[in-house]
């Protein structure tokens, strides 16, 4: 089985074991996303008292911010330009569009999310937690995962 998607979790905790704890937590409690299996790389995990964080870090910010742009330059195809457009949004493909880039705006993981802070519950990186990272680099951990599922097309984005 090959895996559907990869993220990057970012969390605070004391070390290494703790982090990943609070990872399979997450992604057995979760509603939001649902795999067969996460497979954590623990060989490509670090600590922010590691080069290879930082470095790590920025990647999965870049990536989610191109996959957002990617979701919206698709969402203007569909004819929105303007707040005032969001009644005209169609059902179907459109609306999954809007619904997928308003999680990466609001912070839910999703099966496209390269990087997910847990710690803020977001996709993003508030300066207040790069700055408690620079104070604490050793209490904070970069968590490299797969996620399997051995029917893809029924991985929920949320469930109800």
């Amino acid at each position: 089985m090959d895996p559907i998607s990869q993220h990057l979790i970012l969390v605070s905790a004391p070390d290494l074991e703790s982090a990943c704890d609070q990872v399979e937590d997450f992604f057995d409690n979760t509603p939001l996303v649902r795999y067969d299996r996460i497979e954590i790389k623990r060989d490509e995990c670090c600590s922010g008292e590691e080069s290879a964080f930082h470095h790590a870090i920025e990647n999965g910010l870049e990536t989610n911010s191109a996959t957002l742009h990617k979701f919206i330059a698709e969402f203007e195809k569909t004819g929105f330009h303007s707040i005032k457009d969001l009644h005209t949004v169609e059902c179907g493909y459109p609306s999954k569009l809007l619904h997928i880039i308003t999680h990466f705006l609001d912070g839910f993981i999703g099966i496209d999310s390269a990087f997910y802070n847990l710690t803020d519950s977001s996709h993003r990186l508030p300066e207040e937690t790069r700055r408690h990272i620079r104070e604490t680099p050793g209490h904070y951990w970069a968590i490299q995962l797969d996620g399997y599922s051995e029917t893809p097309d029924r991985v929920s984005l949320v469930q109800a």
